[in-house]
């Protein structure tokens, strides 16, 4: 069973209306799998790591192209029950 899923979140600095982008980019058996990837997006990237109150780990890249300009951030979610 699926548990947990790496995101990917598009911000504009352009829009500030405009919502967030927010895709599932792989979905993984366990927390370390997720995590793996996201040191291989480091890695690749130079990314920027982030952790926020909750102590969720972020990395965080910026964009600067001529239509877009914002950030992207990704991170493993655990699923959640309701």
């Amino acid at each position: 069973m699926i548990k947990v899923a790496l995101l990917v979140i598009v911000t504009s600095n352009m829009n500030f209306k405009e919502m967030p982008n927010v895709s599932v980019t792989g979905l993984y058996e366990d927390i370390k799998s997720c995590y793996k990837v996201m040191d291989n997006i480091r890695e690749s990237l130079n990314t920027e790591e982030i952790l926020d109150k909750n102590k969720t780990r972020y990395l965080k890249l910026e964009i600067r192209e001529a239509h877009q300009e914002g950030f992207m951030y990704w991170t493993c979610q655990k699923k959640i029950d309701y």
